[in-house]
């Protein structure tokens, strides 16, 4: 089993994708010898023992679609560990690989760990992004109450755009309401958007002028998507 590179128009260059791989090798050696403790070449070297062959770690990724029940618990065990023995960057590696729609086994040991005071403010926002890619309907609840807390500040966007995806009525009244709170307002619109309803137009005239362009530029496409 070989490693796919990544799918950009760049990377298709034989060269540039060559250039790129020996970068990522240079860093990765770099990481190493100042984490001489890390994690990911022992993750490493339990898949090329299962006979997946890949240069770099990020080369695994284009496994997963295919094997994510060898991989994704492989993952899991360096991801807990990492998390025990508190390595926050190691721990942010493997959150990609959950990043895989319906992977709804693990959300409840995301949600949990986004809670945690001990997470980081970068481990927290990647979870989140972790969770928008799952896309499990199964936590309303929980993403609600993420979604209005305001202690999470930012790293509640991401949860924000997913109610939206969803498209879950429940979700609704808090949407409005955080239209009121600047931090997340932008994923607000947007959220609110994805449920194409006449009814809430009101909400995006009020920001149809306004000074922020991020407010003001989806607010017009919101009220573009109603005439559409």
């Amino acid at each position: 089993m070989r490693g796919e590179m990544m799918e950009d128009k760049d990377v298709r260059n034989p060269f540039v994708a060559r250039i790129m791989l020996e970068n990522e090798k240079s860093k990765a050696k770099l990481y190493y010898k100042e984490n001489p403790g890390s994690l990911i070449p022992l993750f490493e070297k339990e898949l090329k023992d299962l006979g997946f062959e890949f240069e770099t770690s990020s080369q695994i990724f284009g496994f997963v679609p295919k094997y994510k029940n060898v991989i994704v618990p492989i993952a899991l065990k360096y991801y807990q560990l990492a998390k025990e023995m508190n390595m926050p960057n190691e721990q942010n590696h493997f959150i990609g690989f959950f990043r895989i729609k319906g992977l709804d086994e693990i959300v409840p040991l995301l949600l949990s760990d986004f809670y945690s005071d001990k997470t980081t403010n970068l481990t927290r926002w990647l979870i989140s992004d972790c969770i928008y890619q799952i896309k499990s309907r199964q936590f309303i609840k929980e993403y609600l109450n993420i979604a209005s807390n305001r202690a999470f500040g930012i790293n509640r966007q991401m949860i924000i755009l997913l109610l939206g995806k969803l498209k879950d009525e429940r979700a609704v009244p808090t949407l409005i309401a955080l239209l009121d709170d600047e931090e997340v307002r932008l994923q607000a619109i947007c959220a609110l958007s994805e449920f194409k309803r006449k009814d809430f137009r009101c909400y995006f005239e009020r920001f149809q002028s306004s000074t922020n362009a991020g407010w003001r530029k989806y607010s017009k496409k919101a009220i573009q998507k109603l005439d559409s």
